[in-house]
Formats: C-alpha cells, sequence, structure tokens
C-alpha cells in the first residue's frame, strides 16, 4: 500500500476561511445587539407608556405661590420607580449605542426616546411647570444615547396631547371668594403652553435633508391645533359662565356651557 502524503494546505484558502469567519462573527454580534436594542426598545416604550397613565392620575391643586401643586398620592411612589426603570434599561444598552452604534441603531431605538420625551417632559411640566429643554433633556439620559432634534420635537408634539387631556381633566376650581367654579391656574397654563408651541412649531421650516417627513408633520400640527382648540374652548366656556355652573359639577356631567 503507497504511503499517505497529506496535501498542503493553500494559504488562499485559508485567507478566505479566516475572512468569512470574522465576518460571521461581526454579523452574530450585530443581530444580537440588534436584538438586544429592540427589547430594551419596547421595554422602555411599555415602562414610559405607565408612567404617563399614572402621571395623568395625578390631581392639580390649587396654590398661591405657583397657581398650582401636585397632591401627593400612592401613585407617586409608581412614578418614581417606573423612571428609575427606564433609566436602567437605558443605561443596559448603552454601549451597544455608542459610537457607530449611535447611528446603526438609531431606527430601533428612536421610538423609545420619543416615548420617554413625552413621559419625563409631562412629569416635569406638572411637578416644576416648565417644558424641558433639549439640553436638560439629554442630561437625563446616559452620555452615549444620541438624543436628535427631530426625536426631541416628536416627543413634544407627543406631549401636548397629554397636556390637553389633563388640563381637562383638572378644568375647573372652585373660587375661594364666591364659591363659583372657574378654571384652575393649570389649565390656563396649559392654554398658553399649546398655543406658544403651535405657533412655534408653525413657523418651523424643515430642511430637505431632515428625517421628517412633510407630510407627518402636518399631521402632527393638525394634531396640536385640535387640542388647543379643545383647551381654549373649555377654558373660555368656564370663564364665560362658571358662575352658573354649581358647585359640584364636574367634566364628566352633561355640558351645560
Amino acid at each position: 500500500m503507497a504511503d499517505t502524503v497529506p496535501k498542503e494546505s493553500d494559504p488562499n484558502t485559508e485567507r478566505v476561511t479566516a475572512l468569512f469567519s470574522s465576518a460571521r462573527i461581526l454579523l452574530d454580534q450585530h443581530h444580537d445587539a440588534r436584538d438586544s436594542i429592540i427589547k430594551a426598545s419596547r421595554d422602555i416604550t411599555a415602562a414610559s407608556k405607565k408612567l404617563i397613565f399614572a402621571l395623568q392620575r395625578l390631581k392639580a391643586a390649587p396654590d398661591a405661590q405657583h397657581g398650582w401643586v401636585i397632591r401627593v398620592v400612592s401613585v407617586d411612589r409608581d412614578i418614581i420607580a417606573l423612571e428609575t426603570k427606564i433609566r436602567e434599561i437605558f443605561a443596559s444598552v448603552e454601549q451597544l449605542l455608542s459610537g457607530l452604534g449611535a447611528w446603526r441603531y438609531q431606527r430601533q431605538i428612536t421610538g423609545a426616546i420619543q416615548e420617554f420625551i413625552e413621559a419625563i417632559t409631562f412629569r416635569e411640566y406638572l411637578y416644576e411647570g416648565r417644558i424641558m429643554t433639549y439640553i436638560n433633556i439629554k442630561k437625563t439620559l446616559p452620555s452615549s444615547i444620541l438624543l436628535t432634534y427631530e426625536d426631541y420635537v416628536l416627543g413634544l408634539f407627543d406631549l401636548t396631547g397629554e397636556l390637553m387631556r389633563f388640563a381637562i381633566s383638572n378644568i375647573h376650581v372652585a373660587s375661594s371668594l364666591n364659591g363659583a367654579i372657574q378654571p384652575s391656574a393649570v389649565s390656563l397654563n396649559i392654554r398658553l403652553v399649546l398655543q406658544t408651541l403651535l405657533t412655534e412649531f408653525s413657523a418651523l421650516r424643515i430642511p430637505q435633508r431632515s428625517n421628517f417627513s412633510p407630510t407627518e408633520y402636518q399631521k402632527k400640527l393638525s394634531t396640536l391645533s385640535a387640542s388647543v382648540s379643545k383647551v381654549e374652548k373649555a377654558v373660555y366656556s368656564l370663564s364665560v359662565r362658571g358662575s352658573e355652573l354649581p358647585a359640584d359639577w364636574s367634566p364628566d356631567d352633561e355640558p351645560a356651557i
């Protein structure tokens, strides 16, 4: 029997094999990172929605110095816990969203960032009476998380719907002088905030290279305009005819104005 002579390895074949092995590892890492970010995005979105729901359950009480103050209720603990959870989820994918990953996975995380902006700005407004700036929101996120101006603006658009709902559910207070129904300080302030945002967003010019869709932007403006009209109508109606309403009147009653 003839001796078996092993074939010499082909250097070119080894290089190609190594190249494909390296590409497979990188592709697997990419898919793993993408799946992790998608899961984190869903969890952040769900927690942010729960946070918004908890905030809508709060009630604003009249306050002589600041106009209104949020009453301390049991849901405050839920709000703190949800904010902590959201920050922890962001931190868990911070490394994946750093460097080139900030843009590579932006599409997977952008919805969660907008939902978080909606929630955190709503909380800031109710407790502090102000709208958070882009810089202040950026400070609430891990330093490696990319916050685009588009996400900030779209998050504020979503916030306006929550402000409108809060204004309507906290639309009135009874006057300390004669007990007549009158618009609450928080509803009056929300009216002003919504009017200001509508004016500013209407004047905004969208660059051609922006990620904004002109059609989507116009729909957002239309929705904001409807929210402004709803709050204006409720506030003005109470201002004109509030004295005609019973002291125990609520927005859930049959419309009397």
